[in-house]
């Protein structure tokens, strides 16, 4: 496996303070000016770009794998390391890598349940941006059932022949590779017959249709499979085990993948706060409103709170123990409070927000997009669900 260069150098013993000065160090020495806050969501082509080219960069510099072992190329730091990585990225403006969604899903995913042989192949691709992945869970008739998937494979001597479809599937029209959950047996129950595989998309039988949404963009992409051939070994784990792998997974997406997120939650706050700020002096009537004054007190303790519960997430899983339910509550404590917070930047444009004029053009294009929010990843109703199970409450 080719490893990434060590972001710090080996044998080097640093303190916190010393790792956080080196990664500011690196950022204003890699990331252009004008790549700073560029966007608060999904965007064209060029941001994409963005994306792609400096998650390569973070890449290739080893930051993006600190906390893996060495066995997988990784730098085998603790969790305090990661957190401040991302911090750091946050609060420079440092668009979110092209393959976030992977290496925070799936790459932990392979890591755990994979084979040394699939982590050599796949992960350094993963890593340094090389290759573009997706995920292929959500189908048209199961979201939030996921245990209901009808997209099934047969096994063909040393293959996998798949055929079905999926939905939600961001990014497929870049995605060199896709890790989906298939149906390998009808005859078992539903959450036993299911496997994960990696299919690579640039072959016949796989179709690609964008998908567009409210903000304009065509990240959301339909796939078919039509007798798609997958070799035996690109299965995760054993034939038939892929519920409790997607799980793992998605408790991943859940809590340790939106720590980014929640710190970006958090420095949007401080946006919407200087925003209030500004409009008291400037004598705007909605910041003296009692119910919002409310609303930013809510806000700010809401950032507060996401940022712990991930915080927390993140240290459990470094640690080896299971999150848990935790991580259905940072999903939905972060996508409502996310919402919510969109909410208050709304108010406080007022007509500027739906105008498309200036600064109100983003905030508008980041409100509609977190709509999406409460529905992807595990809807916050089905969030809901398991959390009451965890207290013995009924649905």
């Amino acid at each position: 496996m080719r490893l990434a260069k060590s972001p710090v150098p080996t044998g080097a013993v640093v303190d916190d303070h010393q790792f956080r000065m080196a990664v500011r160090s690196w950022i204003g020495e890699n990331l252009p000016e004008g790549w700073r806050h560029s966007s608060f969501g999904p965007s064209d082509e060029a941001h994409v770009q963005r994306r792609t080219r400096f998650g390569r960069l973070l890449g290739e510099a080893g930051w993006l794998s600190i906390c893996w072992a060495r066995s997988v190329g990784g730098g085998e730091m603790d969790a305090s390391r990661r957190i401040i990585l991302l911090e750091e990225l946050v609060a420079a403006g440092a668009p979110e890598p092209m393959n976030a969604n992977v290496l925070g899903i799936f790459a932990p995913t392979l890591i755990k349940f994979g084979t040394l042989d699939q982590c050599q192949r796949f992960l350094p691709g993963m890593v340094n941006h090389e290759s573009i992945w997706c995920q292929g869970f959500s189908e048209p008739g199961a979201g939030s059932d996921l245990a209901g998937i009808t997209t099934k494979a047969t096994v063909a001597g040393d293959e996998l022949v798949v055929t079905g479809q999926k939905v939600w599937t961001s990014y497929a029209h870049l995605a060199e590779y896709c890790y989906a959950l298939v149906r390998t047996s009808s005859e078992s129950r539903r959450h036993s017959g299911l496997t994960l595989v990696i299919v690579p998309m640039g072959q016949d039988g796989v179709q690609v249709r964008p998908l567009r949404n409210m903000v304009g963009t065509e990240e959301f992409c339909e796939v078919f499979f039509e007798d798609v051939r997958v070799p035996v070994a690109n299965v995760v784990g054993t034939l038939g085990d892929g519920w409790r792998l997607a799980m793992y997974a998605l408790a991943q997406e859940r809590s340790v993948g939106l720590a980014q997120r929640s710190l970006k939650l958090a420095a949007e706050f401080r946006r919407v706060a200087a925003m209030a700020a500004h409009g008291r002096a400037d004598g705007n009537p909605r910041v003296s409103d009692a119910l919002f004054s409310q609303g930013v007190v809510d806000a700010y303790v809401r950032s507060k709170v996401v940022t712990a519960t991930v915080r927390r997430a993140i240290e459990l899983d470094a640690a080896g123990a299971d999150i848990g339910v935790l991580s259905s509550i940072a999903k939905v404590f972060w996508s409502e409070s996310h919402q919510s917070q969109m909410d208050l930047a709304a108010e406080l444009l007022g007509p500027k927000f739906v105008t498309g004029d200036g600064t109100g053009a983003d905030w508008y294009r980041a409100a509609m997009f977190t709509r999406a929010e409460t529905i992807y990843g595990g809807t916050s109703q089905i969030q809901r669900n398991v959390i009451a199970r965890s207290l013995g409450l009924p649905k």
